[in-house]
């Protein structure tokens, strides 16, 4: 059964499409929906960037971290072994319990008040502070120690500085996952641990987990960024080497480039963390796993709103700025990771994370993007029905609304769905007619290209761009 997924546009078109958004106990004709009263709890961006507003934390004991010096004057000569050596070992053994995380946190805090110029040291030490702010926001939400410890493997991959290129490496993997046209849509799909809580858990709460990271992992953002900042910011030059490491014969070098990266995928992660926190997703005690058929109560074969999702508060946006703010993120990490690419240099770590596609394709691709996020645009949906038929149609797409004017309740925007003959998982809208609102909240101003896409029921929907060839929304081929 496919999942819906509820981030970028994907929150609204994989919601109409995906099967399997059923409920057990939905019914009854759609009453009219009251304006979103203030939620019982405020989620916002959390507490500021001061020390001193972060709650008492309730694992990891980030102060001394966070009050660590930052670097003046970065130099590669200053970077020591053995900080690479613990990254090394980060990555081939992550930490098993509370005390060995905290210790990691400890060490780079150690290295780094010892040597605040060691540009490795600081970049761990900016890994740390992400890794202490989730861990202890999954704390705060009700998780444990071990369901937690078991998602930090795959995160602790980007430690290894001698091998893998270390923190500075995460450039390579984001940018392939989340920022390259042909993978963008990875952002709005997490697969979590398999013993790890998601929405089909009766006890699963969106809500704690919402105020955990409000808590304490936004906050760790920007200052583990404010690191990476000054570690750029202090460089000589562009052309200065920060971190030096592997064979002499094939050495790579991390300038200012790879930090503009860096700074921009932090941004695009603090801007998933606010659009997870804009919305509620608690359905209550609504069943996921009713077949899509058994919800048409009154037999029609048509499901209304009111009987294939939850009912309210379900969708209602959160009163705070974070959809804006995500939106400013967005642009914010695309301009630093155009600064990056288009500062790449030879034998950099940047030139091998671009990998066969060179650094002038790439600045085109991300340029691109950050366009389709500014405005209204003419662009081409490309679709496929399955395996065999496909199409395109041009359209004209304002993304920008996504963030600009995020609806109230995202429920006002879901049409009534027709259950498809033969399937008892999926239901398709007809048309524009069954849409409440056809330009989906101003993204599609002319929405009869995407209306008639969508009537098709089609497997996998994508825009094209410029140099973006394939920006996927939904896939469920």
């Amino acid at each position: 059964m496919a999942r819906s997924h509820f981030f970028f546009v994907a929150l609204i078109l994989a919601s109409l499409i995906a099967g399997g958004c059923g409920g057990g106990g939905g019914g009854g004709a759609t009453p009219p929906t009251p304006p979103p009263p203030p939620p019982p709890v405020e989620i916002g961006r959390g507490p500021g960037p001061a020390a001193d507003a972060i709650p008492a934390e309730p694992a990891i004991n980030t102060m001394a971290a966070r009050n660590a010096p930052m670097a003046s004057a970065p130099d590669a000569a200053l970077v020591r072994p053995a900080v690479l050596d613990r990254m090394d070992c980060f990555a081939s053994s992550p930490p098993a319990s509370t005390a060995e995380l905290q210790a990691l946190l400890d060490d780079f805090t150690g290295w780094v008040t010892q040597q605040p110029n060691d540009a490795a040291a600081q970049a761990g030490l900016a890994t740390a502070l992400l890794l202490a702010g989730a861990y202890n926001a999954g704390i705060d939400a009700g998780y444990t120690p071990a369901q937690l410890l078991g998602l930090l493997e795959p995160v602790t991959q980007i430690a290894s500085l001698k091998h893998r290129g270390g923190l500075f490496a995460a450039a390579e993997s984001w940018m392939a996952r989340y920022t390259l046209p042909r993978q963008l849509a990875a952002i709005c799909q997490l697969t979590p641990a398999q013993d790890f809580p998601n929405p089909s858990d009766p006890d699963f709460s969106t809500a704690d987990l919402q105020i955990g990271v409000r808590r304490f992992l936004l906050p760790m953002i920007p200052l583990a960024r404010a690191r990476l900042q000054a570690v750029g910011n202090g460089a000589a030059s562009a052309t200065a080497p920060l971190v030096q490491f592997g064979p002499e014969t094939n050495r790579l070098v991390v300038y200012r480039a790879e930090v503009h990266a860096l700074i921009g995928i932090s941004r695009l992660i603090e801007a998933w963390l606010l659009q997870a926190c804009a919305y509620q997703f608690n359905g209550g005690d609504w069943d996921w796993n009713v077949q899509m058929r058994a919800l048409d109560d009154d037999g029609d074969g048509l499901l209304t709103v009111a009987e294939y999702l939850p009912p309210d508060p379900f969708l209602w946006r959160h009163q705070s700025t974070n959809m804006r703010d995500a939106g400013a993120e967005i642009e914010r990490a695309l301009t630093a990771l155009i600064a990056g690419v288009d500062a790449t240099r030879a034998g950099s770590l940047l030139e091998r994370a671009l990998g066969e596609t060179t650094a002038a394709a790439e600045k085109a691709r991300l340029s691109d993007l950050l366009e389709m996020t500014r405005g209204q645009l003419s662009v081409t949906l490309l679709y496929a029905g399955g395996t065999t038929s496909a199409g395109s149609r041009s359209a004209q797409m304002n993304l920008s609304r996504l963030w600009s004017a995020p609806p109230d309740d995202i429920k006002d925007l879901m049409p009534t769905l027709e259950l498809a003959s033969g399937s008892a998982w999926q239901a398709l809208p007809r048309g524009a007619s069954d849409f409440p609102d056809p330009t989906l909240g101003g993204i599609f101003p002319q929405p009869a290209p995407l209306m008639e896409i969508l009537s098709g029921g089609p497997a996998w929907l994508a825009v094209s761009y410029g140099a973006v060839d394939e920006l996927t929304i939904f896939d469920r081929r």
